[in-house]
């Protein structure tokens, strides 16, 4: 598994103000039930977690992190991301 993603990412981050949990946290939710229900989901640690148990379990991932790049890092930064992209197919 390769996973790229960018440092700037404001969607799939931990913390992301585009999850409810967070918001609601904050209090930008009415009626929020409280983080005991409806927690934040911090997407980077969940994601990082769920690859290292399939690594554990013989499955290997590498992790690529495009600086100064928000949620399409092969778009914004496209020559970098085919170098990780090669990088990781010819490995």
């Amino acid at each position: 598994v390769w996973w790229v993603r960018g440092s700037d990412d404001q969607i799939v981050a931990d913390g992301s103000l585009f999850d409810i949990g967070t918001l609601g946290k904050l209090g930008a939710v009415p009626g929020y039930p409280g983080e005991d229900v409806f927690p934040p989901q911090p997407m980077i640690a969940q994601t990082r977690a769920v690859l290292e148990t399939y690594q554990e379990h013989g499955g290997r991932f590498s992790e690529g992190v495009i600086e100064g790049t928000g949620h399409t890092p092969y778009i914004e930064k496209p020559d970098e991301f085919n170098s990780h992209f090669h990088k990781h197919i010819q490995g």
